[in-house]
Formats: C-alpha cells, sequence, structure tokens
C-alpha cells in the first residue's frame, strides 16, 4: 500500500489501466489536460481547473538522492493569444505553482478521490517562446518551492530598514552601537 494515499487510489494504481488528468494552478489559473472541466475542492475551496486544449503537458520529474533544486517545463500551446498575453510576461516570473494528478474510474467516469495527489510546487522562473511555420509553444519553467535558499533578502539591522515592516517597533533602535563581546552560555 502506498503510504498517505487512500483506499480507493490504491485500488485504482493496482488496476491495468489507469485515467488520471493534471490539475495545474498558475498563480489563480486553473486549467487541466483532461477533455472535460474539472470542479475541485482542493486548496480550501471549490475550484474549476478548465479544458482549454491550451496545456499540453509536463516535462518528467527527474528524482534523485542528491540535494539538488529540482525544475520542470510546462508546455503550453502559444497558438492561443490568451495563453501569450497570460503567461508570457515579466509579471509571472516568481509566481506559484501548483501541479496535481487526479485519478478517475473508467466504468463511472467519476473521480476516485476528492483528494488529488500534489506532484510538484513551486514558482515560475522563466519562459519561453518557441515558433514554427504552423505552430508555437510556450515552455513555462517552474523551479521547486526550495529554489531561493541562496537569495540575499538585502534585510539590513537598523532601525529604519526594520520600521518599514514594523513601523511602531523600536526594537531595533539601538542596533548601531556595536558590542565588544557578548558573553554566550555559562562562565567556565
Amino acid at each position: 500500500m502506498t503510504r498517505g494515499l487512500g483506499t480507493a487510489t490504491n485500488t485504482a494504481l493496482a488496476r491495468d489501466a489507469i485515467v488520471s488528468y493534471l490539475l495545474l494552478n498558475i498563480n489563480g489559473t486553473r486549467v487541466t489536460d483532461a477533455p472535460f472541466d474539472i470542479t475541485n475542492g482542493i486548496e480550501g475551496s471549490s475550484n474549476t481547473y478548465t479544458a482549454q486544449g491550451q496545456f499540453l503537458g509536463i516535462a518528467e520529474i527527474d528524482e534523485n538522492s542528491e540535494l539538488s533544486i529540482s525544475s520542470i517545463q510546462l508546455e503550453l500551446s502559444a497558438l492561443a493569444s490568451g495563453a501569450v498575453s497570460t503567461f508570457a510576461n515579466s509579471s509571472i516570473i516568481n509566481k506559484d505553482v501548483k501541479i496535481y494528478r487526479i485519478f478517475f474510474d473508467q466504468s463511472t467516469e467519476a473521480a476516485i478521490s476528492d483528494n488529488p495527489i500534489l506532484i510538484f510546487q513551486g514558482s515560475i522562473a522563466g519562459y519561453r517562446i518557441t515558433d514554427a511555420d504552423d505552430t508555437a509553444s510556450l515552455t513555462i519553467q517552474v523551479d521547486s518551492q526550495f529554489s531561493n535558499f541562496e537569495k540575499v533578502t538585502c534585510r539590513r539591522t537598523n532601525k529604519d530598514n526594520f520600521q518599514r515592516e514594523h513601523p511602531q517597533d523600536f526594537s531595533m533602535e539601538f542596533s548601531h552601537e556595536s558590542l565588544k563581546d557578548i558573553p554566550w552560555g555559562k562562565v567556565a
């Protein structure tokens, strides 16, 4: 039995044929690769993932034992001008992305569980539009949620910088005074 999955999902995974679709949430824009719209209660409320034919798929996620920043590529059709104007602009950089997989029962054509599996979460690192004679595609690179570990936030330990976020807090008022020795722990 796969850890963390319900009985219905484990039964579906044990079958010979598996019907599953991807649910993609890019900064509140919800699309699916299913041939029909999917309404689901993930993320706290009832959300509809639209089947619009622009979401083509995702690149495979490479897992390994080394600590690294994983990233995936999302493929969207760039033939539709709506996809280009929504996703191919600089304001989309660093926006949140969540990718879920949901399983369907072949006989009833209903969702097996109301809890799709979160398979990737991260933020948008960049995008690329590829044009050809009769087609165009939009590739969005999404880095994992752990990609900003080495980001310098430019926070200074002074009163003015601290009061930008906390205007009524004066705890950093004397931070400019340097102390030569700060005793830590017990005196030996």
